[in-house]
């Protein structure tokens, strides 16, 4: 298996995965500028969800770093904001802000990396 990050200009950030001669590719942001917001030049590249999420990542592998003791619940309820807020918007049931969006994404970012292996026993 090989796999390959490369700038689609119309799309962004895409990673391709090759596996038994076949190609698969992950759009990583779709990078739609009413969903972005303004932050040092970001917004080009990722919309405020997964800027939220990208900076979750940094917050979460930090508990690394400083060994927090965090009960093991405590990621799976991070994950649901994201969760509701994605579902509610896919089937149209309300519209999501940027702001929201950020917020869901950083606790789901954090919530991920504490849920694969950021945790510690007491």
């Amino acid at each position: 298996m090989e796999i390959r990050y490369d700038w689609e200009k119309h799309i962004g950030p895409v990673l391709y995965f090759y596996f038994r001669n076949k190609t698969y590719c992950a759009c990583i942001c779709h990078r739609k500028k009413e969903r972005s917001i303004p932050f040092f030049g970001l917004e080009k590249y990722f919309c405020s969800r997964c800027l939220g999420v990208f900076i979750g990542y940094i917050i979460g592998f930090s508990n690394r770093f400083f060994k927090f003791f965090i009960p093991y619940y405590i990621p799976i309820i991070l994950l649901i904001p994201l969760i509701v807020d994605g579902v509610t918007q896919m089937f149209e049931i309300r519209e999501s802000n940027n702001l929201l969006r950020f917020c869901t994404g950083l606790s789901f970012g954090c919530g991920v990396v504490l849920f694969f292996g950021g945790l510690d026993a007491p």
